[in-house]
């Protein structure tokens, strides 16, 4: 363990960082062009006012991650992960969201009416039908 790491700083802080570079690039890719991100490791990341309208996250981990103001509308979220996750003011309109992982996320201003929810776990553990 390097002196660095003495206190597991790396261990702990560095899959944050890495992972909240992944996500800038990510947008950067969406805006030119790119929808297909499928299975990402996004997990802790903050994603704040950006449109990723029709974005295939199938398999996406976006566990303890941090959204505000993103329009995911369309997008297919299919098996992704959004587990203890905080979404605040998430367009999902249309989003296909089968199969997702919600359970212990937080949806404030982030209504679930249209999306796709077949199986879905639900932030109260509940699954969908």
């Amino acid at each position: 363990m390097t002196s660095l790491d003495a206190h597991g700083f790396l261990s702990r802080y560095a899959p944050a960082i890495i992972n909240q570079n992944k996500a800038i690039e990510l947008v950067k890719a969406y805006e030119a062009g790119q929808r297909d991100f499928r299975r990402v490791d996004l997990r802790g990341v903050t994603l704040e006012d950006v449109d990723l309208t029709g974005i295939d996250l199938s398999g996406a981990d976006l566990s303890t991650a941090s959204l505000t103001n993103v329009d995911l509308s369309e997008a297919k979220l299919i098996e992704a992960k959004f587990i203890n996750a905080e979404l605040t003011h998430v367009q999902l309109r249309q989003a296909n969201l089968s199969r997702a992982n919600l359970r212990g996320a937080t949806l404030t201003h982030t209504p679930l009416v249209t999306a796709t929810l077949r199986g879905t776990v639900l932030p109260n553990g509940r699954t969908s039908d």
